[in-house]
Parts: structure tokens; C-alpha cells; sequence
């Protein structure tokens, strides 16, 4: 075929492609309406319409985000935000420095003023939903990655609504005092990728390597490490309907869309980390591809009926538990294995470091080393390190 014609034929396939995803998305937002003008609004249908086809842009976004949340945006109080956000914390100082490192991806081609501008919503949106909630939320660092997201999308009143209520449910095990509800919850990433692709997950295992090169994807719902503000969007239409779980069965539909990668990676617990740690999150996926397969992914293994017949019990984590009450998920306030004598995720990893050091020093700083770069991602070695009063301090 002749070169002029072969491209003619590419440009007509891209331009019926294109037309098609319009049109899509045309249905989408016809779909949405239809669901917000009933009443009472069917929040599961809506649900599954944005986990499922996505909310198309930051207009429908901003209408529906809410909803899916159980946020009434109107009974918003101005004073009492203005009250919160100049409120003290113990870790006001650590979102003053994180803050000052946010935006950036969001406002390539701002002004430094327009900037200061929107970090200093931010800022105020991270402070009063800790201070709201003294001695119950605490920030960490991440949560205001999250937070820029739902600025972005649906403004500053939106979002610290939506944030108060997502630190208290979906990300409960997030704002405790520490993080190691969270790090029992990453427990749950492997035998999730074993229904995924049970080939990757007996080479993950055989080679020793541990799920923590996952946790600033589950921190962060991936806004750390995704710079599109659009991507990371329609991955938080899928959060925000979903369990709070999800972002688990996001990470193994990654890992199983680079499981060539992975599985070219030598069979040594520190390359394979390294490999892990740096794996794309869209590589060969669209985010609506990964939405869709880690929601068909969920509906195959739920968390509670998959940690139930793995054996898995928590003792510090209540997301696994989540429900829905009156179409939105909650989570219960105490863990249901609160009180277990089991050994916690934390002792677990510093008695696989000290096994490590049977097989030679270099192995096991090396492993332990690029452990601590995925939970360091966010600087989270050294903060764990505060948090824990030590916990993470030893020889090897």
C-alpha cells in the first residue's frame, strides 16, 4: 500500500476513535443527570457509573464527587473553617514543609503569586481537618497530595469536606497516630495479585520481596506518583465510589500490566524490590482500562472474604471491615481484631530484616535499603522513624 494511503487510513481509524470516545463520554455525562435529577439520587447506580465509565471531566467531577461521599456541601460553615485552619497541631510545622513542595505538576505555567495562592487554600484545607478532629486525625504526610486533587477538581469548600470524611473512612487507617494500621493493610496486596496472575505472585514471593514499595501508592490513592491531574482524577472517580481497599487492587492490575518487567527482573529480593519500586503506573493501561479491570478485579476477591479465607487477621486496620450504610462507605471506629496478641506488621518486617542478615550483610542492606526508598518516597523512613519513637532503628 502506498505510504500516502496507509496514512490517510491511520488518520480516518484515529478520527473514528476519537469520535467514538466523544460520544462516549457525551453518554456518560447524559447518564449522570439523569441519575442527579432523580430523587432520592440512586447512589449505587452512580457509583458504579463512575467506577465503571469514569465522570468525564472536573465539571461533573465537582457535582458528583460529593454525592458519592454523603457530603452535603451546603451546610458548609466559613467561621468555623477560618477557626480550624489557624488551629495548632503537632504536625503543623511537617504541612508547612509539604506544602510548600505541592503543585507543581498542577501549575506548570503559573505565576509564583497564583501559586502561593492555591498552596495557601491547601494549607488551610490540611490544618482544619486535623484540627477538627484533635486527638482523632492526624495528618501524615501524602494527605495533602490527596488534598490538591479534590481542591483542583471541586475548590477549596468541597474539599475540606470531602477530606474531613474521607480521613475518617476511607483513609481511617491513614490519619491513626502512626502508620502501621496501614502497613497491615499492604498484608493484603499479594494474595489479591495471586488472583490476579498467580505466576507474578509465586515469583514476588520466592524472591522475598515485601509489599512497601506499594505504600505511597496506597497513602497517596497514586496522586503522588501520577503528575496528570486528569489520570489521577479518574482513578479517584474509582476511589471515591469504591472500597476503601481499592487502591490494592489498583496497584496488582499495575503489576500485573508489568508483569514482563517484573518477571525479567533477577530472582534477588533487592532487584526485584528496585523493579517494583519504579514500575509506571500507566505503562500499557489507560486509567479507564485500570479503573475497570481493578473494579472487576474487586468484585471477583472482596477483601473481607479474601483476608477470611487466606487466615488473615488485623489488629490495628478497620478498612478491611467497610460496609455501606445508606449508599456510602463507612468504616467501623475500632479494629476488629483490637485486643489480638498476634505480632504487628512492623515487628514482622524487622524479624524478616534480622533473617535477612543470615544471608550475608550486603543482601540484607540492600534489601532493607530499597525497602525504606518506597516508604521514603514521601520521606515516609524518617517520619515512621519520628512516629515510632525508633521502631525503625537498628543494626545490621
Amino acid at each position: 500500500m502506498a505510504p500516502h494511503k496507509q496514512h490517510h487510513q491511520s488518520a480516518k481509524v484515529k478520527g473514528s476513535a476519537s469520535s467514538t470516545a466523544r460520544e462516549r463520554d457525551q453518554q456518560t455525562i447524559r447518564l449522570v443527570n439523569r441519575i442527579l435529577e432523580q430523587h432520592p439520587v440512586d447512589t449505587a447506580q452512580l457509583r458504579k457509573v463512575a467506577a465503571v465509565r469514569g465522570l468525564v471531566n472536573n465539571e461533573v467531577r465537582a457535582r458528583v464527587w460529593p454525592i458519592l461521599l454523603g457530603v452535603d456541601t451546603s451546610t458548609f460553615d466559613y467561621e468555623r473553617y477560618k477557626e480550624h485552619s489557624a488551629g495548632s497541631h503537632r504536625d503543623r510545622n511537617v504541612v508547612d514543609v509539604d506544602v510548600q513542595r505541592s503543585l507543581w505538576s498542577y501549575t506548570e505555567g503559573w505565576s509564583d503569586a497564583e501559586r502561593q495562592t492555591k498552596r495557601m487554600a491547601l494549607q488551610n484545607i490540611l490544618n482544619a481537618v486535623v484540627c477538627a478532629y484533635p486527638g482523632d486525625v492526624y495528618y501524615y504526610q501524602g494527605l495533602n497530595d490527596i488534598a490538591a486533587v479534590l481542591l483542583f477538581v471541586a475548590g477549596e469548600k468541597a474539599a475540606v469536606q470531602m477530606l474531613a470524611h474521607l480521613t475518617r473512612c476511607h483513609l481511617r487507617d491513614c490519619s491513626r497516630p502512626t502508620l502501621e494500621p496501614v502497613l497491615e493493610l499492604l498484608g493484603l496486596l499479594m494474595p489479591i495479585l495471586r488472583e490476579a496472575d498467580e505466576e507474578l505472585h509465586e515469583f514476588i514471593s520466592l524472591a522475598g520481596t515485601q509489599p512497601f514499595f506499594a505504600l505511597s501508592w496506597y497513602i497517596t490513592c497514586f496522586a503522588h506518583n501520577v503528575p496528570s491531574l486528569q489520570q489521577t482524577a479518574r482513578l479517584f472517580d474509582l476511589l471515591l465510589s469504591a472500597h476503601p481497599l481499592m487502591p490494592l487492587y489498583i496497584a496488582a492490575v499495575i503489576m500485573r500490566a508489568a508483569r514482563c518487567s517484573i518477571l525479567s527482573a533477577d530472582m534477588d529480593g533487592s532487584e526485584v524490590h528496585r523493579t517494583l519500586n519504579n514500575l509506571p503506573i500507566f505503562g500499557q493501561l489507560t486509567a479507564d482500562k485500570m479503573a475497570q479491570q481493578a473494579f472487576a478485579l474487586y468484585k471477583r476477591c472482596p477483601p473481607k472474604q479474601l483476608a477470611a479465607s487466606q487466615g488473615i487477621r488485623f489488629a490495628s486496620s478497620v478498612a478491611v471491615e467497610a460496609y455501606l450504610e445508606g449508599g456510602h462507605w463507612c468504616v467501623p471506629d475500632v479494629p476488629p481484631g483490637a485486643g489480638h496478641n498476634g505480632q504487628n506488621s512492623v515487628q514482622r518486617f524487622l524479624q524478616q530484616v534480622s533473617a535477612l542478615r543470615k544471608t550475608g550483610p550486603a543482601r540484607a542492606a540492600a534489601v532493607t535499603t530499597f525497602t525504606l526508598a518506597s516508604l521514603s518516597g514521601l520521606a515516609m523512613a524518617a517520619f515512621l522513624m519520628a512516629r515510632n519513637e525508633g521502631i525503625l532503628h537498628w543494626q545490621l
